[in-house]
This record gives C-alpha cells, sequence and structure tokens, in this order.
C-alpha cells in the first residue's frame, strides 16, 4: 500500500539554482530493497510566482517572466531563501513535500552529474574528473567536479562532448587516464546529464539513473556455448530463483552456481541462433536481463572477400555481417540529409542464420551513386525489464565512399572511370627503380594538411592543405628582398632524397568539420577513426562528392610513385573515435570489455578493437587489404600494435605481402594503458616475422625519453647505459630487440612528442618559453652548438642498420615552439615553415648529402643478423664507454659495397679539436663528411696520421 512513510523526493541537485532546471521524481521504497518511480504526482512550488514548471522540470528566476496578475507582493530570491516543492496523487489524496535552499550561483552551461556505485571518487593515489570538448576538438579542456547531489559529483560545461576519466598516481606520475568512460555527445536543448560507471551511454532522465541503481542484474554474458555468466548489482536473497530462457522459453536442466554477485549457468544444452533472444529471469528484485552473445558469435563468422557493396551483372549486392540482428533493411536516400526515417527507397534483406549475415541485390541503374544506411533491429531491455525492438541506423563499416562527414555511405563503383585518374592504370612504374629494394627504405612522415598548408608554399591556394596539394610540381619559397628560392611540397621531398613517404591517417576521422574545408586550424591529426575505407574529406576539394575524394586520393598516391616515392599509410585499427560506428551493428562484440562488459581502455581513448575475435580481425585485413588493391599503398604503420592480437598481425602480413612480396609494415609495439589482450603483439614478436617495430630504445638514448631525459647528443654522451644502447642501436639492436636489422625502425622523432629541435632545446634551457625557440641561433648555423646537436642525432638514425624514419621537417629544424602534443593545434604550430628551408639551407643540404650517402651504400642497409657480426665493429673510443665517442667501423666490402672499410666517428662530446688518429687504423683516408658538409664527394684526402681534429658534437664520415 502506497503510504507517506515509504516515500521519499529525489532531485537531480541537493539546493536550487536559480534559472536552472531542478529535476525531481517521486520513489517508492519496496520491501525487496528496490525503489519504484511514481509519476503520477501533480507539484506545486511555495512561493510559486517565480517558478516555471515542465512536467516534474522546475525553474526558479530571481524575477518573474510573466506579469503577476494577483496581489500578491513579488520579490527576488536570496541566497539561502527557502523553497517547498509538494506533490500531491489525486488517486490516493496523498501529499509529499521537501525543502530546497537557493543558491543564487549562476550556470550557464550544461551540469554533468557522474555516478560511482562504489562512491569512490577520489583518494590518495587517484581523482575522477571530466574532459569536455566541441566537435572540432580545439577548445578541449578538463573540468573539476564542483559539488556533490544526492547521487554522485556534478561539474557545469559549455562543451558538446564528454568523458569522465580517472587519474591516478604513485611516487611517480603513472598514468594521466587510468580509466576512462566513452566519450558522449550531449544535445544542446537539455540541461542535465547523468553517467554512471560502468554504463556505455548518457542518460538524461533522473528517473531513469535511479531505476539503474536498483538491485539488477548489470551484465549476462555467453562467451562460448559451455556456460553463461551473469554479475549482479546487489547480491541476491536466499530464495531468490534464476532461470535461462531462449526465445521466452524456460531452457530445461540448466545448472547454476552463486558466488556472491557472480552466477554461472552451465549445460545450455540447445545450439542457439545468432539473432535468438537469450535473458535470465529471476522470480524477484532483479527485472529480466538479456544475454550477451559475446566471442560465441565467431561460430557464425563469414570468410569471403565480398563484405559491403560488389558491382557485377548491372547489380549491386550487398552484404553486411549483423548476426545478432532480427532484421535489417537498406534505406537508400537521394539526398545527403533527406531524413533518416523517410529513405527514398527501402529494401529488405535476407538472412543467413549459418553465417550471420545479410545479403540482399539492387539495381545498378537505380541506386548508383546514392546515399544508404543498414537500418536494423534488435531485442533490448529496458530498465524495468520490459522486452522492446531497438532500431538502429548504421554506416556500412565495409563502406568506401560517403556523404560529407561520413554520415551515411555512397554505392560507388571504386572501378568506375569517374573515380579513376587517367594515369592510374598505366602508371609508370620505371620510376620508382629501387622497387625491390626492400632493404633501402628512408621513411619521411609528413601530414597532408600541414606539408602544403603554409601560405609561401608555392602551392595553389585551392590546393593547399589538400590531397592535390601533394601533386603539384614546380613550387617554391621565393626570398621577396633577393630573389634567393628553395623547392617546396613534393620536389622537397624529391631534393631531399626520401623513399617513402609516410601519410599521417587519410582514412575518415571524425574531428574535422568537412564543410569548412579551408577554415583555419579545422585540423587534427587523424588518430580517430570513423570509417575505415573511405579517404578523408576535408583533404578534398569537394567533400561532398565521394566519388572525387577517391580520384584526388589515387591522383596523389600516383604522384608519389612517378616521382620514385613510395607510400606509407598510417593506420589506426586499436579503436575508434565512437563506439556506436561498430556497437550499433553488432552489440558488444567489436570492442574489448571486461567480464562485466565494461569497455577497457587500452588505447587511452575509451575504447579498443577487440581484433582477436574472429570478423574484427577480418575488418582490419580487408580494411588494409582494401587500401592496398585499390589505392596501391606500399605500406603501412600500425598505432599502438600492442592491441592487436598476435594471429591478426600475422594475417596482415600474409595477406599484403603475399600480394607485394616487398610491402612495408612496422609500427609501435606498445599499447597506452591495461588491455585484457593476452596474444598481444609486444616488442620482440617481430622476430623473423617479416614486420619492423619503432626502436625507442635506441631514441631515448640518443635524446633522452619524453619527460624531457637527456640522450648521448644532449648532455649525457658520458653515460655508461646509454653508450652501450647507441652501440647496440648502431647494430640494428641485434642483440636485444631485433632477428635482423630490417626489424629495427630507428627515429629521434615523430608527430608524438617534442620535435628533435624542441626536444634538444628545451633539454638545455628547461624553462623556455612557447615563442623563444630558435632565437639565438649562430649566424654560421653549423658553428651552432644545438644544430650540430640535431645533426649528430640524425646521423645517428641515418648510419645505423635498419630502417631509418625521419620527422616532416626535421631537415629544416621544425619546431613546435615547445607544444608536444600538437594534435588539435592551431596551424601556426603545425605546418611546416618553408622560410625556415631557405633560413636553414645548410642544415637541409647537410642532411640531403646523409641520406644520399646511405642510399648509395647499401653497407648501410644490411639484412642479417649475420652480416652485421660479420662485418661491424661499434666500439667506443680508448674501449672507455663513458667516453663519448663511438666508432662505427664497416670492413671488408660490407654488403657487397664499392668502399673495403667505413668509419664513422659520432664525437658528442664538449671537446673541440678532438684527436682522432689514434683511434682509427693507419691508412690513406678519404673524407665524405665532416662538420661543415655531407654527401658522397670527397672533401679531402687524408695520410696515415693526418686526419684532422673533430668539432665538439660533430660526425666524421672516412673511407678507403
Amino acid at each position: 500500500m502506497l503510504t507517506n512513510k515509504n516515500l521519499i523526493i529525489k532531485a537531480s541537485t541537493n539546493e536550487i539554482f536559480i534559472d536552472y532546471p531542478l529535476e525531481v521524481v517521486v520513489v517508492e521504497l519496496l520491501e525487496d530493497s528496490t525503489v519504484k518511480v511514481i509519476n503520477d504526482f501533480t507539484w506545486e512550488a511555495y512561493p510559486n510566482y517565480q517558478v516555471t514548471q515542465t512536467n516534474n522540470i522546475f525553474t526558479f528566476h530571481l524575477k518573474p517572466k510573466l506579469a503577476n496578475f494577483f496581489k500578491r507582493k513579488t520579490k527576488k530570491y536570496k541566497h539561502g531563501d527557502e523553497v517547498t516543492l509538494k506533490g500531491y496523487q489525486a488517486a490516493t489524496g496523498i501529499f509529499i513535500s521537501r525543502v530546497f535552499k537557493i543558491n543564487v550561483c549562476k550556470f550557464t552551461g550544461k551540469l554533468v552529474h557522474f555516478i560511482q556505485p562504489n562512491m569512490e571518487y577520489k583518494g590518495n593515489n587517484f581523482s575522477w574528473n571530466l574532459w569536455c570538448y566541441n566537435q572540432d576538438g580545439i577548445d578541449a579542456a578538463a573540468y573539476d567536479f564542483e559539488f556533490e547531489s544526492e547521487y554522485g559529483l556534478v561539474a557545469q560545461t559549455n562543451k558538446d562532448y564528454v568523458i569522465v576519466r580517472k587519474k591516478s598516481w604513485g611516487e611517480q606520475w603513472l598514468d594521466e587516464w587510468a580509466e576512462q568512460t566513452p566519450s558522449f555527445k550531449m544535445e544542446a536543448n537539455l540541461t542535465n546529464y547523468y553517467l554512471i560507471n560502468g554504463y556505455n551511454k548518457i542518460f538524461t532522465s533522473l528517473a531513469e539513473v535511479i531505476l539503474c541503481l536498483n538491485p539488477r542484474i548489470e551484465f549476462a554474458v555467453m562467451d562460448d556455448a559451455s556456460q553463461i555468466k551473469a554479475y549482479l548489482s546487489h547480491p541476491p536473497q536466499i530464495d531468490t530463483i534464476f532461470s535461462v530462457v531462449i526465445n521466452h522459453q524456460v531452457c530445461p536442466n540448466i545448472q547454476y552456481t552463486i558466488m556472491h554477485k557472480e552466477i554461472t549457468f552451465t549445460h545450455v544444452e540447445q545450439h542457439l541462433l545468432a539473432n535468438d533472444l537469450v535473458e535470465i529471469r529471476t522470480n524477484k528484485t532483479y527485472p529480466p536481463q538479456k544475454v550477451l552473445l559475446r566471442k560465441y558469435l565467431d561460430n557464425f563468422s563469414y570468410d569471403k572477400d565480398d563484405l559491403g557493396i560488389t558491382f557485377k551483372h548491372q547489380m549491386i549486392q550487398l552484404k553486411l555481417w549483423a548476426p545478432t540482428a532480427i532484421k535489417a533493411e537498406i534505406m537508400i536516400y537521394y539526398t545527403r540529409d533527406q531524413d533518416i526515417e523517410q529513405a527514398s527507397y527501402i529494401y529488405a534483406m535476407e538472412y543467413d542464420k549459418k553465417h550471420g549475415l545479410y545479403t540482399a541485390e539492387i539495381e545498378q541503374m537505380d541506386h548508383e551513386n546514392r546515399y544508404y544506411l543498414y537500418k536494423l533491429q534488435f531485442y533490448e531491455f529496458n530498465l524495468l525489464g520490459e522486452c522492446q525492438i531497438k532500431t538502429n541506423y548504421v554506416v556500412d563499416p565495409y563502406a568506401i565512399g560517403a556523404a560529407v562527414n561520413g554520415q551515411r555511405g555512397v554505392l560507388l563503383n571504386i572501378n568506375s572511370n569517374p573515380v579513376t585518374p587517367r594515369q592510374w592504370h598505366d602508371e609508370n612504374k620505371s620510376n620508382i627503380r629501387w622497387q625491390d629494394e626492400f632493404c633501402n627504405p628512408i621513411i619521411y612522415e609528413l601530414h597532408v594538411r600541414d606539408f602544403t598548408w603554409q601560405q609561401n608554399s608555392g602551392v595553389n591556394p585551392l590546393f593547399r592543405g589538400k590531397f592535390m596539394g601533394l601533386t603539384q610540381d614546380g613550387t617554391f619559397y621565393a626570398d621577396a628582398n633577393n630573389a634567393t628560392k628553395v623547392t617546396t611540397g613534393i620536389d622537397h621531398l624529391v631534393e631531399l632524397g626520401i623513399t617513402h613517404v609516410h601519410l599521417l591517417p587519410i582514412f575518415d576521422f571524425a574531428t574535422v568539420d568537412e564543410t569548412v574545408t579551408d577554415q583555419s586550424n579545422n585540423r587534427n591529426w587523424g588518430y580517430d577513426p570513423q570509417n575505415y575505407n573511405i579517404p578523408e574529406g576535408s583533404y578534398s576539394l569537394n567533400p561532398y562528392d565521394a566519388g572525387f575524394r577517391i580520384f584526388e586520393t589515387r591522383m596523389m598516391i600516383n604522384k608519389f610513385h612517378v616521382n620514385g616515392i613510395k607510400v606509407v599509410m598510417d593506420v589506426v585499427y586499436n579503436h575508434m573515435f565512437s563506439t556506436k560506428y561498430l556497437e550499433e551493428i553488432v552489440p558488444g562484440y567489436f570492442f574489448r570489455s571486461d567480464e562485466y562488459g565494461k569497455l577497457t581502455n587500452g588505447s587511452g581513448c575509451g575504447n579498443e578493437l577487440a581484433t582477436e575475435r574472429k570478423m574484427v580481425g577480418k575488418l582490419v585485413v580487408d580494411s588494409i587489404l582494401h587500401w592496398q588493391k585499390n589505392y596501391k599503398i606500399d605500406g603501412i604503420r600500425l598505432d599502438l600494435m600492442e592491441l592487436i592480437d598476435f594471429d591478426t598481425m600475422q594475417m596482415i602480413v600474409k595477406k599484403t605481402q603475399s600480394l607485394n612480396p616487398k610491402f612495408l609494415i612496422y609500427g609501435e609495439p606498445w599499447k597506452a594503458g591495461y588491455s585484457p589482450l593476452q596474444n598481444a603483439t609486444y616488442k620482440t614478436r617481430q622476430k623473423n616475422k617479416n614486420f619492423a617495430i619503432f626502436n625507442d630504445v635506441f631514441r631515448d638514448a640518443i635524446r633522452g625519453n619524453n619527460n624531457l631525459s637527456h640522450g648521448f647528443v644532449s648532455g649525457q654522451p658520458h653515460n655508461y647505459n646509454i653508450n652501450l644502447n647507441i652501440i647496440e642501436g648502431l647494430k640494428g639492436s641485434i642483440n636485444t630487440l631485433t632477428a635482423n636489422p630490417l626489424e629495427s625502425v630507428n627515429y629521434v622523432d615523430a608527430h608524438d612528442n617534442y620535435t628533435l629541435w624542441d626536444q634538444i632545446e628545451k633539454s638545455h634551457y628547461q624553462n623556455i618559453e612557447a615563442g623563444k625557440f630558435q632565437l639565438n641561433i649562430h649566424e654560421n648555423i653549423l658553428d651552432d652548438v644545438l644544430v650540430r646537436k640535431n645533426l649528430l642525432a640524425l646521423a645517428l638514425v641515418l648510419f645505423a642498420q635498419g630502417i631509418p624514419f625521419l620527422h616532416g621537417g626535421v631537415e629544416i629544424l621544425r619546431t613546435k615552439q615547445g607544444e608536444h602534443n600538437s594534435y588539435k593545434g592551431n596551424d601556426v604550430i603545425n605546418m611546416l615553415h618553408w622560410e625556415n628551408k631557405l633560413k636553414f639551407k645548410p642544415v637541409f643540404d647537410y642532411i640531403k648529402g646523409l641520406i644520399e650517402l646511405r642510399k648509395q651504400h647499401p653497407a648501410f642497409n644490411m639484412q642479417s643478423s649475420y652480416e652485421v657480426l660479420e662485418h661491424l665493429h661499434v666500439y667506443p673510443a680508448y674501449n672507455d664507454v663513458g667516453s663519448g665517442v663511438i666508432i662505427y667501423h664497416l670492413k671488408d666490402y660490407p654488403n657487397s659495397d664499392s668502399w673495403n672499410n667505413i668509419i664513422i666517428i659520432f664525437n658528442a662530446t664538449s671537446i673541440d679539436d678532438y684527436e682522432i688518429n689514434n683511434l682509427v687504423p693507419p691508412a690513406i683516408w678519404n673524407i665524405v663528411v665532416n662538420h661543415q658538409q655531407a654527401g658522397t664527394a670527397i672533401i679531402a684526402v687524408a695520410n696515415k696520421g693526418e686526419l684532422p681534429k673533430m668539432r665538439a658534437h660533430s660526425i666524421l664520415v672516412i673511407y678507403n
């Protein structure tokens, strides 16, 4: 019986904030510790003439918003005034009330409520806060919680997207984002948003939140046919009975065991179809809960290569793997902004229960180049345990064309003439003269926008920052005063002599608005995937034309190829910007989650793809093959490769190198946080597996780690351990990380962290401020100590055995003014400043000479550990590991080189006029590199014992 005693008013905040909505809910306390929401109350507020009400949401104003037609005297609310809310239920005559105090604090944004069921919000080594941002990602900021509510902590923000994150620390900083929720969008017309830790959704109703906090079956999962696991929010009462129900029929002979809040069901004897409705029911307290078929869905995998759309015989075939959907339809739209529910054409899809596959065929003539989505329906239980039908509209994960901003796929034929440049099929492969020289890559990392965005780049203003900007040759930067000019754009790369260009992500990513194509600062690095198989629209001259961006991407790649440059694509298959892109197709399958169904966060971005599951691994492999076959890329760089399971990694290698044995594969052999993945691709697993890893041990030894420590070239030339790592890195790390040198990607900087210049300058002047970098470089640039340290670092990379990797702009002393994480920074910080090529031309020429020397001499590209051991001797001066000078001696025509003996001396000490004649064998030596010049031409010939003394922080290369 409903009485006043078992009714309570719950509210979104404990105080009333002026002009800000207060949501109230009446709940009934039941005997089984659950609460029931009561909705049929009529409300009044006293005093009431300064209150507006919509349903059970109240807004209190300092002044009345409407004229007062009564004779009551109006007055302003003051801080601390009391207001009484009274609720009346007509059916029972029950009154209930609650007194609130006024808080005149003004809010201008949204209130975000964070609810932690265990009530642990802050401890000795952790705390929670918000990370909020807008669609463009530029104005992201952290927000601390400001006050408590009945259910948790509250903060305010005026941003559109929110993540709740947990920071943790110990004696030293451990992990900036040790744990975090997914990213959620907050609709602009609402004011209260609720996030419950452990739920992968955002709530906008206090009543829903209250029901969520009731005792319930939090998660039920079936990973294999032998058992079902269920997890309860509260321990069950002693007389609670559980059952498994399949398609509304109680499953017989089920057995279960209960351990506190965990239940294990066994003897599930039926063979389930992927879209069967499986649920857990009880006789009391807990509402029914749907069982998630997670790893069990691997039993319905599909191995053919025709997922997505296929054009054949004037028909378009569509195939979507959505095994748990109970119905699927194709929605075809004539316009990109057509109402999502009002498609121009709707076609039913047939279900293949063996593979969980939905298939349909439609007429090509009627539908080619139209927009499309899939409409999927699923069984879902609401918070009251009622079974409902949920409808999702989803983009095809195999879509190859998309509307602007990637919200709808396009039925596009990638083999059609309109998307294929004339040069594409008769590409002049002969210009790639090193086509079969897999062992000699020199990789240059660049960002499509940043490379040509600057006004002085010489690139056509329409092309700047676009795919087409990288197709324009003949560009240059000219000094207006003396008419001196230098090449820019693709001509700059050809002049520099690199062999591979590494493009930061060019697939469709989420956080750049493609509708504003030339807006300043509308940029991002692109590590926020949205559609894996579609080129990014913001790099297109016309992002509204799905086919044109394909055409432009092919034009760019073709231009690189005819200039003798191979293309490596940076790929991000460890996470997605939002889980909705795949989660709404196969709920619970594509992303890793723990035993409670909570998304894991090995990527540091809120989610991680479960590549170890068959159809997730297949998606990754199929996507890479799509870029290889349809865009002729020559290699991939895998972001956070440790989050890719090793079986999938080996399949990537096998499939790509079966098409092109010289396909280059390398990646980051690490992750950003804890992951439950067991069979990971970690350091050393690449040994003898035909792919490479970034060698961060060698990097840190050269210039220090990312916490701005010092390395061999930047203040620690006499450190014993650092010098041992330098020696090992120069050998290709064959005694530690690799089985052969080609498995080591040697680098000192990349898009992540500080540029090499900033790293070195900041390590010497730790308090240097943004805008103050590069202000005191010596007039004779090669006499500048920091410049020579930069060159020394790059020489170590370019002459070490392995694969050299250069960060775009390092050859012109690129600075980001100390910005170490510029993924969403502005254009001025990120773009290449081409005037610096002219300003620092001797540096460019020097690095160009080092590259030329490496390319022309196979001694620096030995392919096996045997060759390295046989022909390379690396040792410290005077056999003193702390000497600060390392000798690199290649002997006996290594790797069939034309030079018999090559010696490189790396002097990292501060000693000028360093005597070296007693460090090398007595002979007549040809000098090709010193502190002023680098290349293959002989600078001087030195007789026995007459080698010149070395400058501090410099290198010398000699041969006979």
